[in-house]
């Protein structure tokens, strides 16, 4: 085991810095992919032991060369016995009685402000599903929070989307998106993905003005956009992430919390026993939902990825969420330190720990923090502004 570098931009009493080592170049989209062969992986296998039989076989020695992309999710000279998926909430992964349906509507992504005028009027975080935290100008964060199993009344404040929304959300099939619009090249770029565009300056219906000042007073409720699923939507989503069969324990070490710099933005997660949840700061303050109070989350996945500027926007960054990178997930007042995978947009994440087994989630709801990974020659720092207080 290996020892990262300090990160030198603040310390908290108790904290033990991130020690951990990570395969050399993970690290977003243009490195090198670690080169190692995966085995398949589906819904609810990656908590059991996969079960290989391999073929014989019988060739003349090769040069391997090192993959430039990330390894494959199959073998042809194996073949692998699993467990059968077990039928759940797809976004919190709560499984389902005999004979019950998961919720038929669509995921339901709404673009939530994070500036500091609208963060005392946030409304609907503490109850999605999922919630993406990203980076976008002026070094602060936006949110894009994910809805499927519950709903807000109120929903917002809402605020322009972004390049990067795009490729992030596309895996929900066809999420309808609550948005207050963009410049041209973004709305075109929405327009014609399979994002359901529900544009309060393009014919999206139900916004008004509330709580806050312009333009950090725009708001919704999920019912009222809900209520504008096209007839012909295809209905619940896919599952994003594996969660953890019943019975089943999240394997991990234990912390107590964890700070993370996301630029502007210094986020705080703490584990809180009682209610089997980490609860969010940011800012030094608890992050408040006026609708549903302290906000908190079962499980929260950091992924380190690259910004690059947005091709629409150069001074908008847009985060790379095809490819590969560092990762750690926490849940259960654990963390397990590894790699995210993510093949194609289409794709849901496939999440790995440092011995290339799957990761899976506890159910419930996940916030999912997409950590700027800064450029570094040191193989063995994922360049990552984390520091973990382990218990």
């Amino acid at each position: 085991m290996q020892t990262l570098p300090t990160p030198s931009r603040r310390r908290f009493a108790g904290v033990i810095t991130v020690a951990a080592l990570m395969l050399a170049a993970c690290g977003g989209g243009d490195d090198a992919a670690p080169s190692t062969t995966r085995l398949p992986v589906g819904p609810d296998t990656t908590d059991e032991p996969v079960v290989t039989t391999a073929a014989p076989t019988t060739a003349a020695p090769t040069t391997t060369a090192t993959p430039t992309t990330a390894p494959a999710t199959s073998s042809s000279t194996s073949t692998t016995t699993t467990l059968p998926p077990i039928p759940r909430q797809p976004l919190v992964g709560i499984p389902l009685a005999d004979g019950e349906e998961p919720i038929a509507r669509p995921a339901l992504a709404v673009k939530i402000d994070n500036a500091s005028s609208a963060r005392r009027n946030h409304s609907g975080l503490a109850v999605a599903d999922i919630v993406f935290e990203e980076i976008v100008e002026g070094s602060i964060t936006r949110f894009a929070a994910v809805f499927h199993s519950s709903g807000s009344d109120v929903v917002g404040p809402i605020r322009s989307g972004r390049s990067q929304d795009v490729d992030m959300l596309t895996s929900l099939r066809r999420p309808l998106f609550a948005w207050s619009g963009g410049n041209p090249g973004v709305e075109a770029l929405i327009a014609g993905s399979t994002l359901v565009d529900l544009n309060w300056q393009a014919g999206g219906q139900g916004y008004y003005r509330g709580s806050g000042s312009i333009p950090h007073n725009l708001y919704n409720s999920t019912e009222r956009l809900w209520s504008q699923t096209p007839a012909d939507h295809p209905g619940a989503p896919p599952e994003q992430f594996p969660y953890l069969r019943p019975g089943k324990e999240f394997a991990g070490t234990a912390v107590n919390g964890f700070e993370l710099a996301m630029r502007g933005i210094d986020v705080d997660w703490t584990w809180d026993a009682e209610s089997g949840r980490f609860l969010r700061s940011q800012q030094g303050a608890a992050h408040m939902d006026v609708q549903h109070g302290r906000i908190g989350a079962h499980n929260v996945v950091v992924m380190g990825v690259q910004y690059k500027p947005s091709t629409i926007d150069a001074r908008s960054p847009e985060a790379q969420t095809i490819g590969f990178g560092p990762l750690w997930v926490f849940s259960d007042g654990e963390v397990i330190h590894g790699k995210w995978i993510r093949e194609s947009a289409d794709q849901p994440w496939q999440l790995y720990d440092e011995a290339d087994n799957p990761i899976g989630l506890r159910p419930g709801n996940t916030w999912v923090e997409l950590a700027e990974r800064f450029p570094t020659s040191d193989e063995t720092n994922p360049g990552i502004e984390l520091e973990i207080a382990f218990a």
